[in-house]
Parts: structure tokens; sequence; C-alpha cells
């Protein structure tokens, strides 16, 4: 239970912005408050008189705010009215009489609610207005008048029209109220919300012990959905089994299994919509949200990469769509990932010194257990401080030059290569995904329970990347053939290497720095490196260049056509390499056939010094980032060499 009472707390903190909608974003709901997608939007005057009316089409502001009960929140058959706006069968009072359908018990339990409302101590005149319209029972009479609804033949209202591609007779209703002062909507009135959580408050419940607040309090077993999205029916709270008693054996009634304030659960439940709305991370059947509980502070999202962790925190000091390269010297402006790591790393530092000592972190992450349920399948809190050095060690050390999309909007999204952290999707991608398109697919429960296992890696510091899932990764990317040139060498080969890169630092206490050199007698490292000789002296005597140094014509490599054999025969595999690529030895200029034989030679004499150095026992994912590193060296020599 403390995710909830974590949850309600930071609802407190935000609870002036109930209602409000601010800058765009999302809006918290009030209590006892939801909101739902309307069709039809109902004009009518302080006393009750219809003014106009109109359709509301997708894409234009349909959600809309609506008092609840209990009941109605949680309604998915029977007879449960929301108190003001609904749909039609609640709302209007001819509806049997256009649709042939019996529906007058929907507009009785609506009235009666409604006129309970209207005639208390807490009533609005907006409400007043909505009641003395709707019980004269014309309201869809008035809407075809006003065409808005329209009529078969026959004079009847059925769904071959549709509102929003749905039918007719479904359609939900809102309401403007027209005065002496400006048009009001009921769906943004925040004296309206008020009245009505008082006069709901005053409804009777039954007062028990709630087990997130620790308080005897007023208690529901209905709590709310529509948590990851308006349209989700999954709860996190549920108890409806009142024939299969799947808690008995432990308890005599629900009640004991678990019991939670009204007031509570609304807070919670509508602070984690809210939340998860404005920045958390909704894909692949799963919600992953991170936030800082005691004050309107943003945290650096955790399910993007480093870089783009950031991109949507106003006062973070960088700007993404844009590096100013009028800034830079001469040296940094032919390598803008060095001038950009250096703007992004005085950024990221000057926002870790806005995160105060007392600041409290919280993490959940949710996802479908079935149809109608939702289970929090991993949930952390953390002092704020903990948090973010957890996760400046994670976006340090687990970090590779890739390229990446970067920028706030889609539209202003640019590539850049730099050193990135990726995401723990792309991770879970790399070791399980299937390049079907342009880009590595895979299942979404795949990925669901990848992402899972490596949330702990990211907020909890020291704890390494489960071996098996590098391992997948590391499969995966011993299959070049298996996918684009791009797809295997940027979001395989990179994401796996930073991979590797995180637990080599766990484990050992070592950067990759000077990987190369400091496992000289790693006989799996050796053999990536023999790999990437074999594979750039290939590419140097095969490709051609144009005027504008890219290649021509780029056809496959013997090392990567023969690349998930050499993963396992190494030994045997490098030799009929080796044998293939004398046709090409003969292409080389001097000095690259040169250094090419010197680095073979350097790299076989480690081999022999080891026992059973070059022999055929599968490699290691570490062959990879030495393939990597060897590879990035050899460009840098002959870089170097030719200017």
């Amino acid at each position: 239970m403390a995710w909830l009472k974590t949850l309600a707390e930071t609802y407190d903190v935000y609870a002036d912005l109930a209602g409000r909608n601010k800058n765009g974003q999302a809006v918290l709901l009030p209590i006892s408050h939801s909101t739902f997608n309307a069709q039809i939007e109902v004009t009518i005057d302080v006393d009750g008189n219809f003014q106009d009316a109109r359709k509301l089409e997708k894409g234009s502001d349909i959600v809309t705010i609506i008092p609840v009960t209990e009941d109605s929140a949680a309604r998915s058959s029977g007879i449960a009215p929301h108190p003001l706006c609904d749909k039609l069968c609640y709302t209007a009072g001819d509806y049997t009489a256009y649709t042939g359908d019996d529906k007058e018990a929907y507009f009785d339990a609506y009235i009666e609610q409604l006129q309970d409302w209207a005639e208390s101590g807490d009533t609005h005149p907006m409400v007043r207005a909505v009641y003395h319209y709707l019980k004269k029972k014309t309201l869809i009479r008035d809407l075809v008048a006003s065409r808005t609804l329209e009529l078969d033949e026959g004079g009847r209202l059925t769904d071959h029209a549709k509102l929003q591609g749905q039918g007719q007779t479904g359609a939900n209703v809102r309401f403007i109220i027209f005065g002496c002062e400006l048009p009001q909507e009921v769906w943004k009135n925040q004296e309206l919300y008020q009245k009505y959580i008082r006069y709901y408050q005053q409804r009777s419940k039954a007062d028990e012990l709630c087990y997130a607040s620790g308080q005897i309090e007023a208690c529901s077993d209905k709590h709310p959905s529509k948590i990851r999205n308006s349209a989700d029916k999954s709860k996190l709270i549920s108890g409806n089994d009142e024939s299969g008693f799947t808690y008995r054996g432990r308890f005599l009634s629900k009640e004991q299994a678990v019991s939670v304030g009204y007031e509570t659960s609304q807070k919670a439940h509508n602070a984690l919509r809210w939340l998860i709305q404005k920045q958390g991370y909704t894909r692949d059947e799963s919600a992953i949200v991170s936030w800082i509980v005691n004050r309107d502070m943003p945290l650096p999202d955790i399910m993007k990469d480093s870089v783009n962790a950031y991109s949507n925190i106003d006062d973070f000091d960088f700007d993404f769509d844009m590096i100013d390269t009028n800034e830079m010297n001469d040296a940094d402006r032919h390598d803008t990932g060095k001038y950009f790591a250096e703007q992004f790393h005085q950024a990221v530092n000057g926002y870790a010194g806005k995160i105060q000592a007392e600041d409290r972190a919280a993490i959940i992450s949710l996802e479908a257990a079935t149809t109608g349920r939702l289970s929090v399948v991993y949930y952390d809190e953390l002092g704020g401080k903990q948090y973010m050095d957890a996760i400046l060690h994670w976006q340090q050390h687990c970090k590779w030059q890739r390229t990446i999309k970067m920028g706030k909007s889609e539209e202003g999204k640019r590539r850049i290569t730099c050193e990135s952290t990726p995401s723990p999707r792309d991770m879970a991608l790399a070791a399980f995904g299937v390049q079907r398109s342009e880009w590595l697919e895979a299942e979404s429960k795949l990925i669901r329970a990848t992402v899972k296992r490596i949330l702990p890696c990211i907020t909890q510091k020291g704890v390494r990347i489960p071996a098996d899932i590098i391992r997948a990764a590391a499969r995966r990317a011993s299959m070049p053939q298996s996918m684009s040139d791009f797809v295997w060498y940027n979001d395989v080969l990179c994401v796996v290497c930073a991979m590797i890169r995180y637990n080599y630092h766990e484990e050992e206490g070592k950067s990759m720095d000077d990987f190369l050199n400091d496992n000289l007698d790693d006989r799996n490292v050796l053999f990536g490196r023999l790999l990437a000789v074999c594979d750039y002296m290939e590419q140097r005597a095969m490709f051609e260049y144009d005027e504008s140094g890219k290649v021509k014509d780029r056809r496959i490599t013997n090392a990567k056509r023969y690349w998930n054999a050499y993963s396992s025969r190494p030994a045997k595999t490098f030799q009929t390499i080796r044998q293939n690529l004398n046709a090409y030895e003969r292409k080389l200029k001097d000095y690259e056939h040169k250094k090419f034989e010197e680095w073979i030679g350097e790299i076989m004499t480690q081999l022999g010094k080891l026992e059973n150095g070059f022999d055929n026992a599968a490699l290691s994912e570490r062959y990879l980032p030495g393939y990597y590193l060897q590879m990035e060296y050899m460009k840098k020599s002959f870089q170097k060499k030719e200017q």
C-alpha cells in the first residue's frame, strides 16, 4: 500500500492544479470526477431553455471532465447514472419514444439523482439549469431540430448515422450554460467541481480502517479505471467476485483483504493517471513513470536514451533543437559529438544540482495482468539525490557512441552521433528484436518482461544487467546478415557494447578507455580484434569511394558472411576468412598492407601466449567490444596517416 499513500501525498502537493489546464498539459482530475469523450454539446440558458447544439468532431476538444459516483465510475452494466453529463439514454427523457428501446428506468434514475443535487445546499445555477431543461424530456427532439442528430425514414433515431465513428444512440452529451455573462462550460467550472465534491462527501459511507493512510475514514470497494488512458478499463484494485469467493480460506470478506478510503483512492488514482499522461512511458501495454513526491520538480525520463531523457524538462539548460556550431573552435567543428558531449554534460550537472536533500523520488511500473486488471510490477521509493546519483551512474557507465534522433518535437528531431545510454526498450529490442521493416520489432510481452528486469539496474546503483539479456543481444549481433547494416551496427552492436560496458565496470571496476590493452590475456577480446582486422582489410581493398568519401558499391565482407560461424568456431573460421582475403590483399596500398599484417601479427602473438588461446571454443560476448574498439582504432590510425 506504500504506492497508494505516496500517490495520495503527491496529489496534495499538486491539489491547486485540479481541474485546471496548465500550458496544454494533462489535467489533474478533482476528487469524485472522471472524463469521457463527448460527441454532442448542448447550449441552454440559465432558465433551462434550449439555445443550440453541435456535433463534436474527433481531434477537437472532446475530452470532458464529469462528476461521477462510485457506481457510475465503475459501471460496466446495469443502471448507474453520472450526476450531470452522460449518455443519451440517461439524459434524454424522449429516448424511448425516438428509438423504441425502453430506457425509461435509465432516465428516471438520472433525473432523480440530478434533482437531489439541484435541490441540495451544494447546488449551483448550472446544475439547476440542466435539471430544469432535461425534465422537459425534449432533448432528442431539440437535437433533431438543430440537425445534430438524424432520423431515418420512419422517424427513428438509429445508429446508421455516426458521431466520431460510433452510433448516434450511444452519444455522450455535455452542456454549456448561456446567461447574462459569457457562456460557461460545465466541465471547466472550478466552483462546480467544489460544489459536487462537498455534495458527494455528505452522502453516507461506512467508516473503516484505510490500509493505505492508516486512518478511519469512509472506505470504498469500487475504484477508478482509465489509468493509462481514457479508454482503459483495467483497474489496480478490484474485488467483485461474489460467487467464486477467491478470498475464502484467508478472509471472511473482501473488506478484510483490502480496505482503502474513498478519498485516498481518488487522490492516488487521479495523481497516477495525471503523472502517466504528463510524463509517463506508455507502450507495449505497460505504463512507467517516475516523479518527485514532495514538490513540482521534473525528473529525467528513464525510459528514453540518456540524451532525450531530459528533453521534456523545461528548465534544462540545453537547446535540443540546435547545436550552436558558431561557438565551436576549428578542432571541435570536425567532431560535433565531442562538442555536444561537453555542452550536454554541463547541462546535466547543472540540473542535478537543483535536486534537494529532502526531495523524495518514486518510480512505478504497471502492466495489464488480465483484460480488466492492472498489476504493479515494479515500485521503488528513494531520496531525490540518491535517485539522481543512480541515474547519473547508469548514464555515465552504460553508454556507447551511436546515432540517435534528438529534439523536443517530432518535426524538429534530427540525427546526431554521440555517446548515449540506450533506453531499456532499445536493449530489449537488441536482445530479442527481429527486423521486419525498417526497424527492429518484438512481441510486446517479451519487451515488457525484459524492461521490467532492467529497471532495477537503473534505479538501484550497482545492480548488473542480467547476463542472459546480454547473451541474447550478443547472439543477435553475431548475425549481421539478418538485418540491414545500419540497424545491425547502431541498434544491436552499439547497444550490446553499452550493456557489456556497464557490467564490465560493475564487475571489475574498470572503464572502457583502455579496454584493448587491459585484456591482452582475454582470447575473446583478441579474437574480436582479429575479426575487425579481417573485416576492415577487406573493406579498404574492396570498397570504392566517391569524391565525398562515401562508398559507391557496398558489398558484404567475408568477415560478416562468416560472422556467426566465427563466434562459435573462431580458429577454424579465421583460416577460411584469411584464405578468402588473399585476392583482396593485392589491392591494398603498401602502407595499408604493412599495417594490417602488423596488427594480425601482434594479435596472433598474444593468442599464442595463452594456453588453448587459438582454438575453436565459442566466444563470449566480450569479443564484440573487442571488434568495435579495434575497428575504431584502425580507422583513426589510417585517418592520421592520410591527413
